[in-house]
């Protein structure tokens, strides 16, 4: 069983407890409960049985469970709950959507106005005629949802006024991409550039490249 969220919104002076919980392999629900005062008010229940059937995974459970409490949040801060909008969702019903389903329709509603953010996890020094490498994740800066596709691009800039790309690739669908090039060989000073670009924004870094110091 996958270790849930609580967290209290409020909204309009209203305390709203949110507590979703996965239910576990042999009730395989993900499980919101909206509490005020201690007294439920609503709550939201998503199967994932189809996940049982195609193949387990702990970490596609994980983040269903992260998305559906985020959308909730989002949702109480909207007065979705307030007893001064309409009700909500219909619930305490479960949907027949599929898993897939569901998280799609997550990140659809919540992709809109998300820019891109680029965490770069692990780095070589650069080095005049040697390997250079770049290892780094491309996601939403809202939701931290990877994004696949993004642009990576790395060129290096000499002191005589040179470009070259020296990579060119994408992020796979975990929004990973392992950059790795030989950093040419040249006179002068030099800088590696990287570039990762998507339909939600760009990002940008350079640094400068080195000679290896003889013993």
């Amino acid at each position: 069983m996958i270790t849930g969220f609580n967290q209290d919104v409020s909204y309009k002076g209203t305390v709203y407890h949110v507590q979703t919980e996965d239910r576990g392999k042999g009730n395989p629900l993900i499980e919101t409960l909206i509490y005020v005062g201690g007294e439920i008010v609503a709550s939201r229940r998503t199967s994932y049985e189809d996940l049982m059937n195609d193949g387990y995974s702990e970490a596609r459970v994980a983040a269903l469970l992260d998305q559906q409490h985020k959308r909730i949040v989002v949702d109480i801060r909207l007065g979705k709950f307030s007893k001064d909008e309409e009700p909500p969702f219909g619930e305490g019903i479960i949907t027949a959507k599929s898993l897939d389903e569901v998280i799609l329709e997550y990140l659809t509603s919540e992709s809109e106005g998300q820019k891109l953010t680029v965490e770069i996890l692990d780095q070589s020094p650069f080095i005049f005629g040697e390997r250079g490498w770049y290892r780094l994740r491309a996601a939403g800066d809202i939701s931290g949802t990877p994004l696949e596709g993004a642009e990576v691009s790395v060129r290096m800039a000499s002191s005589d006024g040179k470009q070259d790309e020296i990579f060119l690739g994408r992020t796979d669908g975990e929004g990973l991409c392992s950059a790795s090039f030989q950093v040419p060989a040249v006179e002068g000073s030099a800088a590696v550039l990287l570039t990762v670009t998507h339909p939600r924004g760009e990002f940008h870094v350079k640094a400068l490249v080195t000679r290896r110091t003889e013993p």
